[in-house]
């Protein structure tokens, strides 16, 4: 697989546009002041009973807006786009910036991950990961929720979980083959979400782990070949003596 690198990447979080001090629905959210909408929630209530609720996180189509806004516009006209003023509102305040990382590890769930190291954002597979794994699989919507979420992640000041999910899904994609259809959407839309530094370490590996599978898939090839070969030898040898056998009776 072939991919272009860009030749530059600006920050994570995005300041081009203005801050409209006039709305503030992301935060009074992330407050637990205000519901999420459409048929939505609270936040502590959709944090606590929506963990685990797959079928209702799969097919509800306006919390993830409100779980994780950034500073692009969204589909739900229901919500706003994050304001900078937000950000250090809900950055500033404990309880809600904590609230932001519940949200995440809620979808790692969802998608059959878990977040093993909190400081690092080290991710391993969750117990439910081949049900779950096979359903993100061919879930296409849910790569787009992705980008959301990491955009998110990084304008709410947790953008040190970004690099390690990539490199998990890289993992999953190019050499265990469980998360194969997501590895478009990581090459084409996530990486780029990285900073130089970060994107470029990234780039590396996924060239690192698609050259290792090249080179499996090749010695096993040659394996495969090189026991077809003996086991028609060995059938040739058979056939062989299965006549000598025949050609001695029949001399008798």
């Amino acid at each position: 697989m072939r991919i272009a690198r860009p030749s530059s990447k600006p920050s994570i979080v995005s300041k081009k546009k203005k801050d409209d001090k006039t709305l503030d629905a992301n935060a009074r959210f992330y407050l637990n002041k205000t519901q999420s909408k459409p048929r939505g929630a609270l936040i502590e209530e959709i944090l606590k009973n929506w963990y685990g609720d797959y079928r209702r996180l799969e097919s509800h189509h306006g919390y993830i807006q409100w779980l994780f806004p950034n500073r692009d516009d969204g589909r739900n006209k229901h919500a706003q786009e994050l304001q900078l003023h937000e950000i250090e509102t809900i950055c500033g305040n404990s309880k809600a910036h904590a609230r932001v990382l519940k949200a995440y590890q809620m979808m790692l769930d969802f998608y059959g991950m878990k977040l093993k190291n909190q400081r690092s954002g080290k991710i391993e597979r969750a117990r439910n990961w081949k049900d779950r794994f096979q359903h993100l699989n061919k879930s296409h919507h849910n790569y787009l929720r992705i980008t959301r979420i990491l955009k998110c992640l990084g304008d709410l000041k947790y953008e040190h979980l970004v690099k390690p999910f990539i490199e998990f899904i890289l993992h999953e994609a190019i050499v265990e083959h469980t998360l194969s259809n997501l590895l478009d959407s990581c090459c084409s839309y996530w990486i780029d979400l990285l900073r130089n530094a970060e994107r470029e370490e990234v780039w590396k590996l996924f060239e690192s782990l698609s050259e290792t599978q090249t080179k499996k898939i090749s010695y096993e090839k040659h394996e495969g070949s090189k026991k077809e070969k003996k086991q028609d030898e060995s059938k040739t040898e058979q056939k062989t003596e299965q006549k000598k056998v025949s050609a001695k009776k029949k001399a008798k």
